[in-house]
């Protein structure tokens, strides 16, 4: 089973504003769940750093916390959009339109 939980914060309403969507992969249609376990593998997520900021972020910036479960393995980034490598930035989109468990 394969767990991946985005919580966004930051733009004008900061921490007020903050927004979490939780996935369940074996609960989505197959498609949608093959095309996020892609973006996931394509990104590397595992080996990532637990940080991909921005080095001089604005106090409007998004900041994205992405927590993966995946049987044994878990692991958690926190990144700015403009820092994170295309797959990652492609998964969090992706992430922002699935059904939510």
């Amino acid at each position: 089973m394969t767990r991946l939980s985005l919580r966004c914060t930051g733009g004008f309403t900061g921490p007020a504003g903050a927004q979490t969507r939780t996935v369940d992969l074996s609960l989505l249609p197959p498609h949608q769940a093959h095309e996020l376990e892609h973006l996931l593998t394509a990104s590397d997520f595992f080996a990532l750093p637990d940080q991909l900021l921005k080095p001089a972020p604005c106090s409007s910036d998004f900041l994205y916390d992405l927590q993966v479960d995946q049987g044994q393995q878990a692991h958690c980034i926190r990144y700015h959009l403009d820092a994170a490598p295309a797959p990652l930035k492609e998964l969090t989109d992706k992430l922002s339109e699935a059904d939510p468990d």
